[in-house]
Parts: structure tokens; sequence; C-alpha cells
């Protein structure tokens, strides 16, 4: 049977990253309780994060990890349920939360660094099997969206699909043959 994504061609890049996300996180999910890790996978970068970097705002660690500063929020509320980070308001900004490692947050981080090791391999031998040189690949193409947003990239395929239909119409176009004068 042939993937009906597959077929539809690049303009599904994205719906295919995501698919390779989503099965990349849940195996994630349903592994990482064997070895003792508790913390949801996508939260795993923010813990690493506070833990090399310290006590953080929101806004910072958002910006860190070049996710959404709600996405985030999201992170450090299940994070929190857990009891693996603690918010506070910082003393001198009230309007700014920070965010730290709890006693619990640091221990699941030792858990957790061992089991990116683990995931480090395994996510090596996926990546052979699209070529050695694939990685690269993948943030030479996350580079360029930040050099370029991809909107932008949007906006000129589109101005270029329109500038090409309008020579392709104008070379289509039957021509008029000048009127014959009159002597």
């Amino acid at each position: 049977m042939n993937d009906f994504i597959q077929a539809q061609g690049t303009a599904f890049l994205a719906h295919l990253l995501r698919r390779l996300a989503d099965e990349l996180v849940q195996g994630a999910a349903e592994w990482y309780p064997t070895v003792g890790v508790n913390a949801p996978p996508r939260t795993l970068s923010t813990l690493v994060a506070l833990d090399e970097h310290g006590p953080l705002g929101v806004t910072e660690l958002a910006g860190r990890l070049r996710q959404s500063h709600p996405l985030v929020i999201v992170w450090i509320r299940e994070l929190s349920r857990l009891s693996l980070v603690e918010q506070t308001d910082d003393p001198v900004d009230r309007r700014r939360t920070v965010v730290r490692l709890t006693a619990a947050g640091r221990r699941e981080v030792v858990k957790a660094r061992a089991a990116l090791q683990v995931m480090a391999e395994a996510s090596r031998g996926l990546l052979a099997l699209a070529g050695s040189g694939t990685w690269d690949a993948l943030w030479a193409m996350e580079r360029g969206c930040r050099e370029r947003p991809f909107v932008e990239r949007l906006r000129a395929a589109a101005a270029k699909g329109e500038a090409r239909a309008s020579r392709k119409q104008a070379a289509t176009a039957p021509r008029r043959r000048p009127a014959a004068r009159a002597r």
C-alpha cells in the first residue's frame, strides 16, 4: 500500500517531520519509565537547560530552546506538576517568572542524561538509514529557516509561480496579426 502523504510530495514535508517526531517521542515515552525517567520526553531539553544554565526566566528558557513562549509554559507546568521544577517571581522584576530545578528535578536530570546517551545511540542508527549527511542537512534546513523564515520562502515561491504562469500565458496567447492597411 502506498503512503498517501509520500505520494503528495514535498509540500507535506512538515507532515512527514511531525510524523517522525511523534514516533520518536512516543517511543521515548514508552521507554523512559523503564529506565526511571518520569519527565515527558518533550520536556527533557528544559530540564537539561536548567541544569546547565541555572535558574532561568521563562522568556530566556524559550529563547535558549528556540521554542515558543506558550509551549515552554506548558512544559514548565508539566514539570511543576511532577515537582521537578519550581517557579518564583523575580524579586527585582515581578513580571518575570524564574524557573529552577527542585532536588527531585536534579535527580531526574541525572537519570535523563544516562537515558539521553542511549537515545543518541538509537538516533544515530536511525540517521544512518538516511545517509551520513542527514543530521547536518536537517540543521542546515533549520538554520535556513532562521535566516529566511519559511513564510518568506512561501511568498517567494508563490510569486515565482505567478510570474511563470504569466510568461506561459503570454507565450500561449493567440497573436493578433496587424490589420491590413487600406491603400
